[in-house]
């Protein structure tokens, strides 16, 4: 995949036929100025593909930033790797329930 660059100028002058040149390409074009990449235009389709993207790794990381779900979920990883039971303390400890009293008296 080869970038397209236009200047501002060129771009300001090519405004009008960008939305073709979006339904012939999926790439975006960068545009410079003074030679520098300042900015980049992209088809609305893409966009929106990119918001979608952004979005869904915004949700993974919340769920790996929930410290009881990710605890949660590698205790049920292990029940399916088969691997031994566990202690109640050390479930405790894992949940981060260790100064809980749940024990019935």
């Amino acid at each position: 995949m080869s970038e397209r660059h236009l200047s501002l100028s060129e771009a300001q002058k090519q405004l009008a036929d960008l939305p073709q040149l979006f339904q012939e390409i999926e790439e975006p074009i960068i545009i410079t100025q003074d030679d520098e990449d300042v900015m980049a235009i992209c088809s609305m389709k893409s966009y929106m593909q990119l918001r979608e993207t952004i979005a869904s790794l915004n949700q993974t990381l919340q769920i790996l930033h929930d410290e009881k779900f990710m605890a949660s979920f590698r205790l049920s990883q292990r029940g399916i790797k088969g691997d031994p039971l566990v202690s109640l303390e050390q479930l405790r400890r894992e949940l981060g329930w260790e100064d809980e009293n749940l024990e019935s008296k």
